[in-house]
């Protein structure tokens, strides 16, 4: 976790605390349920004399935007700004310090001030994928040849499930043999896996993509270096970009 600013969202802690506090609400939770969890979530972090003062003035921030500031997370902001908690941070930079403490006071008068209306927060959309690792995929290029991919590993997080593909050594009007398959090895280029994720369900092009009930064997158990995240919307001009295939 870190800081590369003085603004409110300007950290590492601050981001993390209002993509949860909206994830929850968005999941269904009350506004209070939701705060509660994240208590329970961010207990670790409550007690750190840095960290601590961040993720009351992030929720409180984020609850005044949406409408739903409560009344314990509103204090709890105020004491913090009031106490100059937090701040230890900045003591090393006065030119820094000045701003973040222009900063506070500015979302003090904030916090002070009647909030929005209540507003809807939607449910993140987050990524799914039933593949199996060492699975073999079809992927049909918009030229209407088709091309391969390995399954490496299923990535989760925050944001779902998705996952991390090998770009196999071939492309053709046809898909091969499961005994052509078999002996197939990785293309290289640019990258040697990628991720390949989506913003929302509608994406993946379904009628592009087909599973074709082979599984190879993985030789390769950690990237050797750098993985990309392709979005399914753009794989098409990524494969090209960095693989020359077309």
């Amino acid at each position: 976790m870190g800081a590369w600013g003085t603004a409110l969202f300007s950290d590492d802690t601050a981001s993390d605390v209002r993509d949860d506090y909206r994830d929850h609400v968005g999941d269904g939770l009350s506004g209070p349920s939701a705060t509660d969890r994240l208590l329970e979530e961010w207990r670790a972090t409550l007690g750190d004399p840095d960290e601590g003062p961040v993720f009351w003035l992030a929720l409180a921030a984020t609850q005044w935007k949406c409408g739903r500031l409560e009344p314990r997370v509103l204090e709890k902001a105020l004491d913090a700004i009031a106490g100059g908690a937090g701040l230890q941070r900045w003591k090393d930079n006065p030119k820094l310090l000045k701003k973040r403490q222009a900063v506070l006071a500015k979302f003090e008068e904030q916090l002070r001030s009647p909030p929005p209306s209540e507003k809807r927060i939607p449910k993140r959309f987050r990524d799914h994928c039933d593949w199996e690792i060492g699975e073999v995929i079809g992927y049909r290029l918009r030229s209407g040849t088709w091309a391969l991919f390995r399954v490496i590993r299923l990535k989760t997080d925050k944001g779902g499930t998705y996952p991390t593909c090998e770009l196999l050594d071939w492309i053709g009007d046809e898909i091969p043999t499961r005994e052509q398959l078999a002996n197939l090895r990785g293309k290289s280029g640019r990258w040697t896996w990628f991720i390949i994720g989506r913003t929302s369900e509608r994406e993946l092009p379904q009628e592009r993509v087909r599973r074709l009930g082979v599984t190879i064997e993985l030789s390769q158990q950690k990237p050797p270096g750098g993985v990309p995240v392709y979005l399914w919307r753009s794989l098409d001009a990524s494969l090209e970009s960095d693989f020359g295939i077309t």
